[in-house]
């Protein structure tokens, strides 16, 4: 199991959910979303550390240093920060 640091509120497990987006809303952090399918990109996130896989193709393009939390899975630790 994957561990997803949120700074500044927690961490959970990721045990297989279908999107990170998932596994913080299941685990009842407080995220920022909308459309959970990569059009909006009100899930950006600033990825810290750690690597994440791209599970679907989003339309909205993220800035360099973000991600898409409705469209990722973590391929291990990862630490996340809410801009």
């Amino acid at each position: 199991m994957s561990k997803i640091t949120v700074i500044g509120q927690g961490e959970c497990e990721f045990d297989g959910q279908f999107s990170m987006l998932e596994a913080l809303d299941e685990s009842g952090f407080d995220m920022p979303y909308s459309c959970r399918g990569g059009n909006c990109g009100a899930c950006a996130v600033k990825l810290i550390s750690g690597k994440v896989e791209e599970i679907q193709s989003p339309i909205y393009e993220p800035n360099d240093d973000e991600i898409l939390t409705c469209s990722c899975i973590p391929m291990g630790d990862v630490v996340l920060e809410i801009p």
